[in-house]
């Protein structure tokens, strides 16, 4: 019996340090925020979901051997709402992104030229 519950708190303290170290899954910009990983023509996620007007907190970790960026459009697919210039190899860079009030699908590229048409294409989908 002593071993049964000495297990127990085992399972229960080691739940509580996963849970205080951030081992639950990624969301969209809890309060550890969201990494998106950039690699030599992809987004990790490449697929993001928000309520309209929410503030994302994102960490943009450049870990391919290209420079990259970080441009949202809105759904017209030309108006830029938000631009992030070069993320150097290596780096790290924190931004801080309002999803549009709108509700729709809005598509977050790399203007990289040739990163685009290489695949480097995300979407943020904003929905109540």
């Amino acid at each position: 019996m002593a071993r049964f519950i000495r297990l127990t708190v085992v399972g229960i303290l080691f739940g509580a340090l996963l849970v205080a170290c951030g081992g639950g899954a990624g969301g969209t910009g809890g309060t550890g925020g969201l990494v998106i990983e950039m690699g030599d023509l992809y987004y990790k996620p490449n697929t993001l979901t928000a309520k309209p007007g929410q503030t994302l907190q994102i960490t943009l970790d450049n870990r391919g051997s290209l420079e990259h960026n970080f441009v949202l459009y809105d759904a017209d697919g030309q108006t830029v709402l938000f631009e992030k210039d070069a993320v150097q190899p290596g780096q790290k860079v924190n931004i801080s992104l309002k999803a549009p009030e709108k509700p729709g699908t809005y598509q977050y590229v790399c203007t990289v030229p040739g990163h685009k048409e290489g695949g480097m294409v995300g979407t943020l989908t904003v929905q109540p």
